[in-house]
């Protein structure tokens, strides 16, 4: 692993393998370190970038910085440069069960953006297109754990759980750190 700095938390250097944590299948992940990540998921998913900072203040100051003030005010500059804490942008394309009409798709598509997408933390937008048969569902969040957590907790929402039951092979599933918005 390259010498580099774990982009939740901003650890570095980040050099032995331990000091990377792990993916769900055991394996080292190059962009977090030990103390954030661990099989696959983040430890305190849903801690704000905010409680991340507090919570590695005591780790730097004065290591690193002279005072409390300094640091916080470095790394809240420094933080939303971080793979973690960019706007985070899903993309979900699949194709819908055979006998799934178009409509009862979209319908079920209204449902999920109203009673569950809207009301996640750190939802932005969401846009949904079709060619050739094959859906891409394109939503937009805050950051990276805001992503994740929502799809963690959509298999207790009735209506994600009506959108995936109309949802047949899934092309991709990925999730991609912002580098720049246009509108």
């Amino acid at each position: 692993m390259e010498n580099k700095q774990c982009q939740r938390c901003g650890m570095m250097p980040l050099e032995k393998p331990e000091d990377f944590g792990t993916n769900a299948d055991g394996s080292r992940n190059a962009d977090y370190c030990c103390y954030c990540y661990e099989n696959g998921a983040f430890f305190y998913p849903e801690a704000t970038m905010e409680q991340v900072i507090e919570a590695c203040l005591p780790h730097v100051v004065p290591d690193v910085f002279a005072d409390e003030a300094t640091a916080k005010a470095a790394m809240t500059e420094h933080f939303p440069t971080l793979k973690c804490w960019k706007k985070t942008c899903m993309i979900l394309s699949f194709k819908l069960k055979d006998g799934v009409s178009t409509e009862d798709f979209l319908a079920a598509s209204d449902q999920i953006q109203e009673h569950y997408l809207s009301k996640c933390k750190g939802f932005i937008t969401r846009q949904l297109a079709i060619i050739d048969g094959v859906w891409t569902d394109w939503i937009i969040w805050e950051t990276l754990p805001d992503a994740e957590n929502s799809m963690g907790k959509s298999e207790e929402n009735e209506s994600a759980k009506a959108f995936t039951s109309l949802v047949g092979e899934v092309i991709e599933y990925s999730l991609y750190p912002l580098e720049r918005s246009y509108s």
